[in-house]
């Protein structure tokens, strides 16, 4: 249908109608994939991540010379705890065949309180610039283990009742809580970016 400067609402409301359920039927995400329980220790070594190294010498930047270490506030404990910084520059296609790679599903409990990592109401839309959640289909997050570097990643698609903080915050704490189960003492953090968000 062709719309013209003298056409009236009227006219172009059947056309309207018509094309609203085929934009809401438009999905483009990929289906679901079930929850896999974590992967053997000995399936494969864990992939790791580059611990960033302090160059007092250089003027501060955030690509050139960032922070090597973050202070989080645990509320919890009233403790402020120095994490070092470990980040992982994986592409999203390499992270999706890692071989330690898991995928979970919504409804996560944590087995430990990782409050103190996660962004406040609407903090993943500021820092990753989402317009909205319709768009993301899958959520990758990543711990890391502060002494080695290893990376625990963890991986959720959109079902049908798609996004929100908390559903982020979730995956996060499920990488935080693998990476807590093999860690042998050491703390455990989110990597920098902490997690992706992929549109299929």
């Amino acid at each position: 249908m062709r719309f013209t400067p003298h056409m009236k609402l009227i006219d172009v409301l059947p056309a309207l109608v018509f094309a609203l359920p085929l934009a809401a039927a438009a999905d483009n995400h990929r289906p679901a994939r079930p929850a896999s329980p974590p992967p053997a220790h000995a399936s494969a070594p864990r992939s790791v991540g580059v611990h960033i190294v302090p160059h007092p010498e250089r003027p501060m930047h955030p690509k050139e010379n960032p922070p090597h270490e973050v202070i989080v506030h645990n509320a919890k404990s009233n403790v402020d705890e120095h994490h070092r910084i470990v980040v992982d520059h994986r592409p999203i296609h390499v992270i999706d065949r890692d071989p330690r790679l898991r995928v979970v599903v919504r409804g996560y409990h944590p087995a430990h309180d990782w409050v103190r990592f996660h962004y406040a109401r609407g903090g993943w839309w500021h820092v990753w610039g989402i317009t909205a959640w319709d768009t993301v289909g899958t959520v990758t997050c990543e711990a890391a283990n502060e002494d080695t570097g290893a990376l625990y990643p963890v991986s959720e698609d959109r079902d049908a009742r798609g996004w929100d903080d908390d559903t982020v915050n979730a995956i996060l704490d499920q990488a935080l809580d693998d990476c807590n189960a093999e860690a042998n003492g050491a703390q455990c953090s989110p990597i920098s970016p902490a997690c992706s968000f992929q549109p299929w």
